[in-house]
């Protein structure tokens, strides 16, 4: 262990061996320690970002059928729902009006749903509101969306950049291990099909998020898969804006026959920490008072995050599993400032817009 922390302390870059070591033996304060002094070697010393936006999503209705996704539903079941676009740019409108800056969209794979359907959105979307910006489609939708559409998902995503899409949520992630995804999800996209449909996006010219979602049947060993994964992909093609690890909610999900209680803090903590030290070409790695709670949420900004995301001024896909976190701007300055941090209000870019 002396010769990681070595590492760690001249800066060098760590690997999956020396990761899996960090998270099996460390301890949770060391961890958060080591997290800290890779932070402050960054520049990054007392901001901590935010952003305020808003989360529709446009279906509910998913052929994936995620077992670990409270959300989806079938095209026939009472709840069912699929959003117009016209329904969306009032949201965002709406939205807009109440200080969102950010629109994240995203939903379920829907067969239904046509070609024409998307571009209207992104283009109504852009017209209408111009001042949102709009943070659309996962890799994972890119894939239905271009296998319903009979396009490569290159050709789509071409087309999506064209019509004013510049950016893209790194939804669809969770572990990128094939061997888990087998287990919570056999019908979505391979671990190696996210990570070329990110590529092609990258090397477009999309900006995206990269995201983890844990807690449920993964290992250290796959976590490392999905961070070296990440991290490799980022030396490729620098089009990473920011990593957002988050914990697996099993409350009305097929999963929660096997998995009744959701981790703790220490191991979100620790797998946090992790992240900040082992992906060493990401400048912006995010923290969740939205899925942790202000507690722990306050306490990611000391290991290692240095953002703890939007307002979610609307969301449904947590919220389907009960997660009972909510927060205003007021909420969140005064929690990062409670904190010892200074709140700064950013855009999807992560540009600053407002210190507060």
């Amino acid at each position: 262990m002396g010769d990681i922390a070595h590492k760690i302390l001249s800066g060098q870059r760590i690997d999956e061996d020396d990761g899996l070591n960090i998270l099996k033996h460390f301890s949770t304060l060391k961890i958060g320690q080591f997290a800290s002094l890779v932070k402050r070697r960054q520049g990054i010393d007392d901001e901590a970002t935010f952003v305020v936006d808003t989360n529709p999503n446009y279906t509910n209705i998913c052929d994936t059928e995620c077992l670990f996704c409270a959300f989806w539903r079938t095209n026939d079941a009472q709840d069912s729902y699929t959003l117009s676009p016209d329904k969306l740019i009032e949201i965002a409108k709406t939205s807009y009006h109440n200080g969102a800056t950010t629109m994240l969209l995203q939903g379920g794979h829907n067969p239904s749903i046509k070609l024409e359907y998307y571009c209207d959105l992104i283009k109504g979307i852009i017209k209408e509101v111009p001042n949102i910006h709009l943070h659309a489609f996962s890799a994972t939708e890119i894939y239905s969306i271009a296998k319903y559409s009979s396009m490569t998902t290159k050709e789509l995503l071409s087309l999506f950049w064209e019509l004013g899409l510049r950016t893209i949520p790194g939804g669809g992630a969770e572990i990128l291990s094939n061997k888990v995804r087998k287990k919570i999800s056999p019908l979505k996209i391979s671990a190696d099909d996210w990570m070329r449909i990110t590529e092609e996006a990258h090397r477009i010219g999309f900006k995206t998020t990269a995201t983890m979602m844990f807690g449920h049947m993964e290992t250290d060993e796959d976590i490392l898969e999905h961070l070296s994964r990440i991290r490799n992909l980022q030396d490729a093609t620098h089009g990473f804006l920011s990593f957002i690890p988050w914990t697996f909610k099993p409350e009305n999900t097929f999963m929660e026959r096997n998995i009744k209680n959701e981790i703790g803090g220490d191991r979100y903590l620790r797998v946090l920490g992790l992240s900040r030290i082992f992906l060493d070409n990401f400048r912006h790695i995010q923290g969740s008072w939205f899925t942790q709670g202000f507690k722990v949420g306050g306490m990611s900004l000391h290991y290692g995050a240095n953002d703890i995301g939007g307002t979610l001024l609307q969301e449904n896909v947590l919220k389907s599993a009960n997660n009972p976190h909510k927060a205003s701007i007021d909420d969140i300055v005064y929690f990062i400032k409670s904190e010892g941090f200074v709140p700064i209000q950013r855009n999807t870019f992560y540009e600053p817009i407002k210190t507060y």
